[in-house]
Formats: C-alpha cells, sequence, structure tokens
C-alpha cells in the first residue's frame, strides 16, 4: 500500500491558493509554503508536477502545470496511486554536469605569444581547432587563462585592424596593371 499523503486531505485549498496566488513560475520554496511540507517532499512535488525548468541551478514549474497536476490529483480516487504514478513516469531535472579541465603549472601562466597552433587569433577572430570534446575544453580553458594573464595583448590582436589577404594571385594582378602602360 503506498504511503499516505499528508496534502491529500487539503486539495481543495492548495488549488484555490495556488489559482489565486500571483506567482507565475513557483520554485521549491513556493511548493514547500504551498503545500506546508519539507525541503524533500518539495523536491519530489516539483518532480511530479513535470515540466520543469532550471535556472542557474534552481528548478521551477509554472503555474499551469501545477494547476494541471493538483486538478488531476483531485479528481484521482486515491492520490497516494496517482502520485506514485507520476513519479515513476517523471523525468529527473536536469542535471548541470561537472566540467573538470587542469592546466599545467607552465599553462597557468601562458600569455598571447604561447597559445598552440590549435588556437590562432586574428582580428575579430578566434579559432580553436580539436578532434575531441575534451581538448576543446582544454584549449577554451587555457585561453581563458591567458586571458586573465595577457588581457592587452589579446585585445590588441582581435580588435586591430584587418590587413588585406596575402594573396598571391593578388600580387601578381597588380604588378601587371602596374606594369600595363
Amino acid at each position: 500500500m503506498a504511503r499516505p499523503v499528508k496534502w491529500a486531505r487539503d486539495l481543495h485549498a492548495i488549488r484555490e491558493r495556488a489559482s489565486n496566488s500571483r506567482t507565475k513560475t513557483w520554485s521549491r520554496v513556493d511548493i514547500e509554503n504551498l503545500f506546508a511540507v519539507g525541503r524533500a517532499t518539495a523536491q519530489t512535488l516539483t518532480r511530479a508536477i513535470g515540466e520543469v525548468q532550471t535556472v542557474a541551478g534552481a528548478h521551477f514549474v509554472d503555474r499551469s502545470s501545477l494547476l494541471a497536476f493538483l486538478d488531476e490529483m483531485i479528481e484521482s480516487p486515491a492520490v497516494e496511486v496517482a502520485l506514485k504514478r507520476r513519479l515513476v513516469e517523471a523525468s529527473a531535472p536536469p542535471r548541470r554536469r561537472s566540467l573538470k579541465v587542469a592546466l599545467s603549472a607552465d599553462q597557468r601562466c601562458a600569455m598571447a605569444h604561447e597559445l598552440p597552433s590549435s588556437i590562432r587569433l586574428s582580428p575579430g577572430e578566434l579559432t580553436i581547432k580539436a578532434l575531441r570534446l575534451e581538448d576543446l575544453l582544454e584549449s577554451l580553458a587555457l585561453f581563458a587563462r591567458v586571458l586573465e594573464n595577457d588581457f592587452d595583448t589579446v585585445q590588441t590582436l582581435i580588435e586591430s585592424p584587418q590587413k588585406p589577404a596575402d594573396d598571391e594571385a593578388l600580387r601578381d594582378l597588380v604588378h601587371r596593371l602596374r606594369i600595363q602602360p
């Protein structure tokens, strides 16, 4: 048998408070207050409500999803069973993946002129070539460190006026035009 849900007896009052509220997006704390539950239960309810939006690591649900959830719970003959079904069907909220990139001691003090050939700076452009995602992340971390260590040089390289392309065919054309009377 499913564990009793203590807020089930207050569903109509909860629904009325939610529909009369001006809150459009509900955070975990808002859910805690609305249902009069603790943190863990509010997190579970947020997952059961569904359509979780993640902003800066915090999870939110919108008013329409909350009201639809409450309507479903009110109409259900057994709130405990309906809640359990929603939790089984619910997908876990998106998790932030921690990216760890370690720079060697010499890379931590790298300057713009020490960037590897896989990182190219030109006026208005940064180009990074990598075969693997890990290599790209390492290059981005190195570039970020170079920005910290040598910002003025990087700024000069990126913001300097563009030079015309060094194209041999173009030089030949100019040379021929000069020779012709």
